[in-house]
């Protein structure tokens, strides 16, 4: 069974600390949720050597912020390097400087507000366009907002 636990961002650290006391020793992912603006949700998968028990932990930050748990698992070194190349999340304690691939991006691919050329540039095949007495405005595709098309 997996449990699901929503700490404070000050509680992070510790709580990724306690986990590990606990015999949560596996540090399986660790990724981010783009919200929206500045604001994100972070979210690491830890479980026991048996993966007998497993904690989801979650937090929430605003500052675009926060402490890294490479100290208490190295492994984790990887996972932050690229949600911060992916999100521009900065990691404090942890030089992710060093990408994590190396692929790089004007901006930051997996934020809601990154726009791709592709995306913008390739023609949605189920646009229509409305004749002059239309009362509709052309919809965008899918996943295009309307300041992109600037």
């Amino acid at each position: 069974m997996i449990e699901n636990l929503n700490v404070d961002s000050v509680n992070w650290v510790s709580s990724v600390s306690g986990a590990r006391d606990r015999g949560l020793v596996r540090c399986e992912w660790l990724t981010a949720t783009h919200n929206s603006g500045n604001e994100f949700t972070i979210t690491a998968k830890f479980a026991t050597l048996d993966l007998d028990q497993e904690l989801l932990l979650s937090t929430t930050i605003s500052s675009g912020e926060i402490d890294s748990v490479t100290p208490i698992f190295p492994v984790a070194d990887f996972h932050e390097r690229e949600v911060a190349q992916m999100f521009g999340i900065r990691f404090t304690g942890n030089d992710c400087e060093r990408l994590a691939f190396e692929t790089e991006f004007n901006g930051y691919p997996l934020r809601r507000d990154f726009a791709l050329s592709t995306r913008v540039e390739t023609a949605w095949p189920g646009s229509v366009e409305p004749d002059e007495s239309a009362r509709r405005r052309p919809s965008l595709p899918p996943g295009i907002f309307e300041e992109w098309q600037k």
